[in-house]
C-alpha cells in the first residue's frame, strides 16, 4: 500500500464540499425527466394545456390522438420511474398524482443507494471512540506491540471483522450503483425509441398544420433561439443553486419548456431586467403569430418545447453515468486501501502500523462526518415535490418586479 493512503472519502466530496452526485449533469437530468411527468396523456388534458378551440382541435384530431397516445406511453412507463434513479429522492405523493402512474415498489430500494453511503460514512465517522476507522487504527497500533498470544489473536480477529464489514458495505454500494447504471442504459434505449416515435407524431402534426395555415418554420426557429438564450441566462444561477444544495423547483413555461424556478428567483437588478425583456420579446412574437393563427401557434410551440426537453434528457444520460462510474471508482479505491491494510496486518503488522502511524484519527473521522453531512444535504436537495405551470405573462411580471429590487 502506498504511504499516501489517507483512508478518507477521497473524491466522494467534490470541490464544493458536496456529495459527488450533487453534480450539474445529474441534477439537470432529473429536471428534464420532470418534463415527461408533465406530458398530457389524454386528449382532454392536451386541450386543457393548450386551450385549443374546438374548430382547430377537430381539424387536427387525426394527428393529435396518436401524438397523445405516444405521450401516455412515455409518461407512464419511463419518465416518472427515472425520477427515482441515481439515488435521487422524489415526493411520492406528487408522482402518484400523475395520471396513469403508480409509485413503484422499488422506490425504497433505490432510496437505499444513498442510505448505504450515509450508513458507511456514519460508521466510519462519529468520534474517535466509536468510529470503525479509528478502532482499526488503534487496534493495529496495539497489535504492533509484544502481546500475549490470546490477546494478539483476539485483536487480529477484531481487525478482520471490522475491515470485512466495511469492505462488504462498499461492495453493496458498488452493486447498487452498477444497477443504477444498467437502469439508466435501459432508460436511454427506451428514450431513444420514444424520441423516434415522438418525432414521427410531431412531424405528422406539423404536416397537418402546414396544410392548414402554411409554414411555421420561422416561428419554430425564433422560439428555439429564445429557449437557448434563456437557458444560457439561467445557467450560472442554476449552477449556484446546485452547489448550495437548494431543493429543486421548476416552472413549466408554455411554448418554452422546463426552467429552474429557484434560479429565476435568484435573479435581480439589471440581469432580471434583461431576462424580463427577453421574455417580453417571446410574448410579442407569440402575440404577433396568434393574431393570425392563435391555436396553431400554441401547438407548434408546445411540440418543440417537449422535443427539446426529450433531447436534453438523452444528452445528459451519458454524463450522469460518467459521474456514477467515477463515484464507483472512488469507492473501489477506498475498498482496496482497506484490503491492502488487512493484508499487511496478516503478513507484517509493523508495516501496517507504519502506514497508520501518522494518521490523525480525528481528521479522518471528521472527513467521514463531512461526507455524511453532504449526503444528507444531497438527499434533502433532491426531494422534488411538484412542478408549477407558469404563463409567460406571470414570468415577465415576476422578473420585472425583481429587476427593481
Amino acid at each position: 500500500m502506498a504511504a499516501s493512503s489517507t483512508f478518507e472519502p477521497k473524491g466522494l466530496l467534490n470541490s464544493d464540499d458536496n456529495y459527488i452526485l450533487q453534480h450539474d449533469d445529474v441534477v439537470k437530468l432529473l429536471k428534464y425527466v420532470w418534463a415527461g411527468v408533465l406530458l398530457p396523456v389524454t386528449e382532454d388534458a392536451y386541450r386543457s394545456r393548450l386551450q385549443v378551440s374546438d374548430d382547430v382541435f377537430n381539424k387536427l384530431s387525426s394527428v393529435i390522438k396518436p401524438l397523445v397516445q405516444s405521450y401516455a406511453t412515455v409518461d407512464c412507463h419511463h419518465f416518472p420511474d427515472t425520477c427515482l434513479l441515481i439515488s435521487i429522492r422524489t415526493d411520492a405523493s406528487a408522482l402518484s398524482g400523475v395520471q396513469g402512474y403508480d409509485v413503484p415498489w422499488h422506490h425504497q430500494h433505490r432510496e437505499r443507494r444513498v442510505q448505504l453511503c450515509a450508513s458507511y460514512a456514519q460508521n466510519a465517522g462519529g468520534s474517535s471512540d466509536d468510529s470503525f476507522y479509528a478502532a482499526i487504527f488503534q487496534y493495529i497500533r496495539q497489535l504492533a506491540n509484544d502481546l500475549p498470544q490470546d490477546e494478539e489473536t483476539k485483536l487480529r480477529e477484531t481487525i478482520k471483522e471490522l475491515v470485512d464489514m466495511e469492505v462488504k458495505s462498499i461492495d453493496k454500494i458498488y452493486t447498487k450503483s452498477q444497477s443504477a447504471i444498467e437502469e439508466l442504459r435501459a432508460f436511454e434505449d427506451d428514450t431513444k425509441k420514444d424520441k423516434s416515435a415522438l418525432t414521427e407524431r410531431s412531424t405528422a402534426v406539423n404536416d397537418k398544420l402546414q396544410d392548414e395555415v402554411g409554414s411555421l418554420d420561422e416561428l419554430e426557429r425564433k422560439l428555439q433561439q429564445y429557449r437557448d438564450e434563456l437557458e444560457a441566462d439561467l445557467a450560472e444561477y442554476e449552477h449556484d443553486k446546485i452547489v448550495a444544495c437548494t431543493t429543486p423547483a421548476y416552472y413549466w413555461i408554455g411554448l418554452i419548456g422546463l426552467i429552474s424556478a429557484a434560479a429565476v428567483a435568484g435573479i435581480y437588478g439589471d440581469k432580471a431586467a434583461k431576462m424580463a425583456a427577453r421574455i417580453d420579446e417571446v410574448r410579442k412574437l407569440i402575440s404577433d403569430y396568434e393574431q393570425k393563427i392563435k391555436d396553431e401557434t400554441r401547438v407548434v410551440g408546445d411540440l418543440r418545447a417537449i422535443n427539446n426537453d426529450v433531447g436534453n434528457i438523452l444528452s445528459l444520460i451519458e454524463p450522469s453515468i460518467a459521474v456514477i462510474e467515477t463515484m464507483m471508482g472512488i469507492w473501489q479505491a477506498i475498498s482496496d486501501d482497506l484490503k491492502n491494510l488487512q493484508e499487511m496486518v496478516d503478513t507484517n503488522v509493523r508495516d501496517a502500523a507504519a502506514v497508520v502511524a501518522d494518521r490523525v484519527e480525528a481528521k479522518v473521522v471528521q472527513k467521514w462526518n463531512d461526507l455524511k453531512e453532504a449526503v444528507d444535504k444531497y438527499r434533502k436537495a433532491a426531494y422534488v415535490s411538484d412542478v408549477d405551470s407558469v404563463s409567460l405573462d406571470d414570468l415577465s411580471k415576476q422578473l420585472h418586479e425583481q429587476a427593481v429590487n
